[in-house]
């Protein structure tokens, strides 16, 4: 997520500081559905493979939507991540529910 100790604080983003606090939900959102794995059928019906790649994918899709409005796209944000990013992957109805529920949470 970062260049280490000397890059600069979010450079390629001209709302940094919106930036900084919706890549931080995304970052929890993300570390969720993963801890939710460790639970079994209790935590998803179905066996998912959610892995850094769609968290990094997500956090493109956050910087072009900053960059593109005026201010957060809170309706295209919670599309683009929780329908295609994640949801893309989810199988059942009742984890897509429950993914889109946590999402919505966060943004």
């Amino acid at each position: 997520v970062h260049g280490g100790p000397n890059a600069p604080a979010f450079p390629e983003c001209s709302k940094a500081h919106a930036f900084k606090k919706l890549l931080f939900s995304l970052c929890f959102f993300h570390s969720v559905i993963q801890e939710r794995k460790k639970f079994g059928p209790l935590g998803w019906n179905v066996r998912y493979e959610f892995n850094d790649t769609d968290l990094e994918v997500s956090q493109q899709w956050l910087k072009m939507l900053l960059a593109e409005k005026d201010e957060v796209p809170w309706e295209s944000l919670r599309y683009m991540i929780g329908e295609i990013n994640y949801g893309g992957r989810v199988t059942d109805g009742w984890d897509r529910r429950a993914l889109l529920c946590m999402l919505e949470r966060y943004y």
